[in-house]
């Protein structure tokens, strides 16, 4: 499995985990980082919770050398008064995207599916003729996104049920001239395609499908994917916020939600921790063949004014040495990122999803970079830096994309 082949190099004094993985995993030192460090994490969350108009936060920074910083910040609820707790359930977001395509490459690698194959080979829909399984994964479908028609119907009623050929049909309607393959334009439409595809190639429900190629090998057993209807998340939870109409003054709460109107692409449910192990197991290809892992990190460009060190691959961003996924479901914005050969993972939630999604994933890479130099624990070494970013970069980015500030 592809798993040995970075994480095997960090044999480190760690702390164990006693659920049952077939996925190898990097272990963790199990002391925590440096005090240095950990207040400039936490002052970092402190500030963009501010920004994010979010009353609460969990974070998770583990750097295998060094340590870990598995923290909660705030409360549960705007203007309540119970703490956040580490092992609160939340609604993974764009993270979904990436599971998702785990379930499609284990299903490569089973040898039941192509990522050559026409989606009309499995899918029977006008208008999606020459799309390949792989460029839904990519996101150089060419489609168009069903958000920006369905964002207010989702925030304005969050519980009602949505149909994945009503999203998809939206997104295929708003689709402009881009062939099929040749440019990245992220959506949601393709991986709510996808989804239906996988249920119809694996002959079961999405949700089967992740419990077999996502959750259980990878040790994920506080991860689901609830059913349309069911619109709380299990306890503990926080609330999640989202401010309607400009009134920063009384954000609405959208915490019963249903998970339809993303499905495969941001409807599970999930915790730090088990984030932290699918960061981990993704960024690797760990639960790949190694010819399988390679293809997964064959990235494309992300266009325009992108830097060159930000690019694409199947299911996942790979921003310099790291990479993962981040995005935002009505409530929730969720980033995870993680090293391959070092290890330095992290996870970030803000229980808000009013910023843009750039401020979650600026977040955590800013808390990426307070970690990569963080001092090492016993007979460890401190990784070469590699991070084509500083922290102050992060910090502004945060700002610009600010919310009733």
């Amino acid at each position: 499995m592809a798993a040995t082949v970075a994480m095997a190099l960090l044999v480190l004094a760690g702390c164990s985990d006693d659920r049952s993985s077939s996925v190898e995993l990097p272990s963790q030192a199990d002391s925590a980082l440096p005090s240095d460090v950990t207040t400039q994490i936490d002052d970092a969350v402190t500030r963009a919770m501010g920004l994010a108009a979010a009353p609460g936060a969990i974070v998770g920074v583990w750097a295998p050398w060094s340590g870990f910083h598995l923290e909660a910040y705030g409360t549960t609820e705007v203007g309540g008064d119970e703490p956040m707790t580490t092992d609160m359930h939340f609604r993974a977001a764009a993270t979904t995207k990436a599971m998702t395509c785990t379930v499609l490459l284990g299903l490569v690698d089973d040898g039941r599916v192509a990522l050559d194959d026409p989606v009309s080979d499995y899918v029977g829909t006008v208008g999606i003729e020459g799309i390949t399984l792989g460029q839904l994964c990519q996101s150089t479908s060419g489609l168009g996104n069903f958000r920006a028609t369905f964002q207010n119907d989702f925030v304005n009623n969050p519980t009602r049920p949505w149909v994945d050929e009503e999203l998809v049909s939206d997104g295929i309607a708003r689709s402009g001239d881009a062939a099929p393959g040749s440019a990245y334009a992220g959506n949601d439409t393709g991986y709510v395609l996808l989804g239906m595809a996988l249920e119809r190639i694996g002959g079961t429900s999405l949700s089967n499908l992740y419990n077999q190629y996502v959750f259980d090998p990878i040790g994920m057993s506080e991860s689901r994917f609830p059913s349309a209807s069911t619109t709380t998340l299990p306890a503990p939870a926080p609330h999640g916020y989202q401010v309607v109409g400009g009134d920063c003054a009384a954000p609405r709460d959208v915490s019963e939600l249903s998970p339809s109107m993303l499905g495969a692409a941001g409807g599970v449910v999930t915790t730090a921790d088990d984030l932290r192990r699918f960061a981990q197991a993704f960024a690797s290809g760990a639960p790949f063949s190694d010819a399988t892992a390679t293809k997964q990190w064959e990235t494309v460009p992300l266009g325009g004014d992108t830097p060159t060190w930000q690019s694409y691959g199947f299911g996942g961003y790979q921003y310099g040495t790291m990479r993962g996924q981040f995005g935002d479901i009505p409530g929730f914005a969720t980033a995870a990122f993680s090293d391959p050969t070092t290890g330095l993972t992290v996870v970030v939630m803000l229980n808000a999803s009013t910023a843009r999604t750039q401020l979650v994933s600026a977040l955590a890479l800013e808390l990426a970079s307070y970690a990569s130099t963080a001092a090492a624990s016993g007979d460890n070494t401190v990784p070469e830096p590699s991070l084509p970013w500083s922290a102050e970069q992060m910090q502004q980015q945060s700002a610009d994309v600010a919310v009733c500030q």
